[in-house]
């Protein structure tokens, strides 16, 4: 038996989420792509063992992502829309900022 089939399904009664789920999901967005190429550089420095630049490739590639989406629109960021604005926007700079901090303290002999 399906879900919703004939029974009670939890869409049933639900006009709104039914139509939800019907819709078609939202595209990723250009900005995936911006931290597809960010994080394929930090792994080129990976591989050419320049830890240090690594971690400031991938801090800045979340603070970009950081930037575009405390500035722009839901609609023109994507997939980087996941909770409010601004706690997407705090999660992706703090993270970032870790990492480069993290990466700027390693004792590399």
């Amino acid at each position: 038996m399906t879900p919703g089939a004939a029974g009670g399904g939890p869409l049933e009664d639900d006009p709104e989420a039914e139509r939800r789920a019907a819709a078609p999901h939202q595209a990723l967005g250009p900005w995936w792509g911006a931290g597809v190429l960010g994080l394929a550089v930090a792994a080129v420095l990976l591989v050419t063992e320049n830890l240090r630049a690594y971690g400031y490739a991938v801090g800045g590639t979340m603070g970009v992502l950081a930037l575009a989406r405390a500035l722009l629109p839901d609609a023109a960021v994507g997939g980087l829309a996941v909770r409010s604005r601004w706690l997407d926007a705090a999660t992706l700079a703090t993270l970032g900022l870790a990492v480069a901090v993290l990466a700027a303290t390693l004792r590399l002999r």
